[in-house]
């Protein structure tokens, strides 16, 4: 782990969405099944839709997009739920822009789809990335928010304070040195699935990476007093193999108040791939709770 190619956690992590409305509003009801592109905190979103009810928004992984983060989930949410899927800035088939990525800027362009698509107050899903923009939407927005259930979530990188502090400096060339020592170490289906959907094409994959790398070397993702403001239920869900330490997840979970702990046996960081009957199950029990 702190080898000279040592990467965050949040980076192995990614190995392995106007006035807000009610929900069950018209518009809510009335929103176009498949895909749409929302225009939200300047960007451009692209938002899928399944299924009618109450909405749950779901928050990719890092490297991932809706599809391939949750493809074991949106049918059977959608049998209950309004399945809402946001491709966050710059992943699967929403655009990139000029701006470093930020789980504060991806937290603020899912309030502004919620808005727009007058969802509030929504459930959400998030898994690694998504989990911690998760808890920041919760911890800012409150009143967009009404449960939230996040897997793999993360409060630091998992690399030594100094050593984060060497790569933030990195130059553009040190950091592109760097990367195909990562890339290699990746599972071989990453780069194509990104370039099989990306509207900027399949020359910007260097730039994406170089941009998510930067992203996990975020040195605080959220503090004790982030979580501490956090009003919305909280299911914090980890696998007992999971990249952060249990330690890290069990801070998190007693960090929130009242909020409810599952570790998911014999499961690595893949929660929701590896075992979804399972976490589908205590995901539904939770939020369907009265």
């Amino acid at each position: 782990m702190l080898a000279a190619t040592a990467v965050p956690r949040c980076l192995l992590a990614a190995l392995a969405l106007l006035a807000a409305g009610p929900a069950g509003s018209a518009a809510t009801d009335t929103l176009a099944q498949g895909h749409q592109f929302v225009e939200a905190g300047g960007a451009r979103l692209y938002v899928q839709v399944w299924g009618s009810g109450r909405p749950v928004v779901f928050l990719h992984g890092g490297l991932h997009h809706f599809d391939n983060s949750f493809g074991k989930q949106r049918e059977e949410f959608a049998r209950s739920h309004m399945v809402v899927g946001i491709d966050q800035r710059g992943h699967g088939h929403s655009p990139d822009d000029a701006r470093p990525f930020s789980y504060q800027d991806m937290a603020e362009d899912t309030a502004a789809v919620i808005r727009a698509l007058r969802l509030a107050p929504a459930d959400i899903v998030g898994h690694s990335d998504g989990a911690d923009v998760a808890l920041i939407l919760a911890r800012n927005h409150p009143e967009l928010v009404r449960r939230v259930a996040v897997s793999g979530a993360n409060l630091r990188p998992g690399l030594p304070p100094e050593e984060v502090q060497v790569r933030l400096r990195w130059s553009a060339a040190q950091l592109a040195e760097f990367l195909p020592k990562f890339e290699a170490r990746m599972p071989p289906n990453f780069r194509p699935e990104y370039e099989a959907v990306a509207p900027d094409g399949a020359g910007h994959w260097n730039a994406f990476l170089a941009k998510s790398y930067r992203l996990w070397l975020t040195p605080v993702v959220i503090d004790s007093a982030g979580l501490a403001a956090i009003q919305a239920p909280v299911l914090v869900i980890a696998g007992d193999k999971d990249f952060a330490p249990l330690e890290e997840t069990a801070e998190i979970y007693r960090g929130i108040p009242g909020a409810q702990l599952f570790i998911v046996p014999g499961t690595g960081h893949a929660t929701f791939s590896s075992k979804p009957a399972m976490v589908n199950a205590a995901i539904l029990d939770f939020l369907d709770a009265p």
